[in-house]
């Protein structure tokens, strides 16, 4: 590494560090409670394994990891996602530098710490977190292997790949992005059909092994959920849906940044050079990673809807493949611009962050409302469960459910998921699925769910309703029943119990 090299690096190097420990402190600070699925992922974590119902087992890992070290607060089992996110942009400085030299390399580290999906991103602990690192890890170690034989660089990039599908299942695309640059690159076609290109594989499969065979031992409960997340059977074909996610991606990804990743796919379709990056190749290679998931994620948005971050891998190779149209552009206005614009967005979510209640007035109240309340709630069905004797506490809804493991503590009840049905649809009803064992439970409800539930009971005694003011002017609203002799299920019940958190 040059001298010029090596201060280029520092710099992105202190300036990610002071970045990442802002967002730790902002993290201390944020009154935000978890987000239902971080409460989940915190419960997995008290039962380390090697998969859960839902996702693979690195999200789990990581809270056992840093609450372990940093105690149970919000913050500790938020910790990895400031981490993690600086840890990837200084991986986009490698990843730029290797494909356009040391500029490329610094202003694409700094566009990926500031675009608006990271600066999200950073404030919950979510499994795109340890996904987007593990495909940095195999990109830059892949990259690195296209120039240099050692074996050092397919081994690493087996490491990521393997660890990346521990993380989210989404890691395969990348497998697609390798095996679309082979026909743009002879360097990579030699690298994947070769023995080096055997070792990326049998490294990654052997990561993924433990998780795969535990998936396999509990009947592909992860595999047949993401499945029924794609909800195919219920296909639209709504091309509105299709743009509402196209729309999201600039929002995802920064306004500017989209429309420069979106002018060097049109250049490289054209047969153009993508000005600042070293070699046609080398852009080639970027687009191939990028196309996979947003493709894929465009596809699923037309046939039943997706979620904007949902292709959220596409923007690690997307980033120097922006950030150098964006910079070829007179005066870097461009590059400027979308600087201006994504620190504008962050300094929106640390505001947030630190006060809340300055979402209703940027009119993003509805965006965090799922973060608040839950303490209280928590608080509201310990009091009840103290005031006499049950056997357990007791809900219908996986949200409800996951942030009572976490709020409605110290307890000394067990929690237990009231299922409507045999099959175990998440991972609570698979764990610790109510049984008549349980004779007198607290039930916490959500409205509409009364009429389904304490029909399964052979009585049941209402003991008033908690409400809670939450982002959007909306209010979080839950009934506490003494529930008593469950009978199990009770056929023909309306299939109504993982309804969305109900608000007013």
């Amino acid at each position: 590494m040059t001298a010029k090299a090596h201060s280029g690096f520092a710099a992105v190097l202190a300036i990610v560090a002071a970045l990442t420990a802002l967002r730790v402190a902002l993290l201390v600070l944020t009154p935000l409670q978890l987000y239902p699925d971080e409460a989940q992922y915190w419960w997995w974590a008290q039962s380390p394994a090697l998969g859960y119902f839902s996702k693979p087992p690195m999200i789990a890992w990581l809270i056992r990891l840093t609450t372990a070290l940093f105690g149970e607060g919000e913050w500790a089992i938020r910790l990895a996602a400031p981490l993690l996110h600086g840890g990837t942009a200084l991986l986009l400085y490698g990843i730029g530098k290797r494909t356009g030299g040391d500029r490329i390399g610094i202003w694409s580290a700094l566009a990926y710490a500031t675009v608006p999906g990271v600066s999200y991103s950073c404030g919950l602990i979510s499994t795109d977190v340890p996904l987007l690192f593990c495909w940095a890890v195999a990109l830059y170690a892949f990259l690195a292997a296209l120039e240099d034989q050692r074996w050092r660089w397919p081994l690493l990039c087996g490491v990521g790949l393997g660890l990346g599908l521990l993380s989210k299942y989404a890691m395969l695309y990348f497998v697609v992005g390798m095996i679309l640059s082979m026909p743009v690159s002879p360097r990579a076609r030699a690298l994947l059909l070769g023995r080096r290109g055997a070792a990326i594989a049998a490294s990654g499969l052997l990561l993924f092994l433990p998780n795969l065979l535990w998936d396999q031992a509990h009947g592909f409960v992860t595999v047949t959920h993401i499945a029924a997340d794609a909800d195919w059977r219920q296909a639209r074909f709504r091309f509105l849906d299709t743009l509402e996610f196209l729309g999201g991606q600039f929002g995802v990804f920064g306004p500017l940044l989209m429309a420069g990743f979106l002018l060097a796919l049109w250049r490289l379709a054209r047969r153009r050079e993508v000005t600042l990056l070293d070699s046609r190749e080398h852009a080639l290679v970027l687009a191939a990673f990028a196309l996979p998931p947003l493709l894929a994620i465009v596809v699923q948005a037309f046939m039943a809807g997706a979620n904007a971050n949902w292709a959220a891998p596409a923007y690690v190779s997307a980033v120097p493949l922006a950030v150098a149209v964006l910079l070829a552009m007179p005066r870097r206005w461009g590059l400027k611009a979308s600087f201006a614009v994504n620190l504008f967005v962050m300094a929106g979510f640390w505001l947030v962050l630190l006060q809340p209640a300055l979402a209703e007035t940027m009119g993003v109240g509805n965006a965090f409302k799922r973060e608040e309340g839950w303490r209280g709630l928590g608080q509201a069905v310990l009091a009840a469960a103290q005031a006499s004797r049950y056997d357990a506490i007791a809900a219908a809804n996986r949200s409800v459910m996951a942030e009572l493991t976490y709020y409605a503590r110290p307890r000394a009840l067990p929690l237990r998921m009231w299922s409507r049905g045999m099959t175990a649809d998440n991972y609570f009803r698979m764990t610790i699925r109510l049984t008549p064992a349980s004779r007198r439970v607290l039930l916490v409800l959500l409205p509409g769910e009364r009429q389904f539930v304490l029909p399964t009971f052979e009585s049941s005694r209402p003991l008033g309703t908690v409400s809670l003011a939450v982002g959007g002017g909306h209010l979080r609203v839950a009934a506490l029943f003494d529930a008593c002799r469950y009978r199990g299920i009770i056929r023909h019940v309306p299939n109504k119990s993982d309804q969305s958190l109900t608000f007013r």
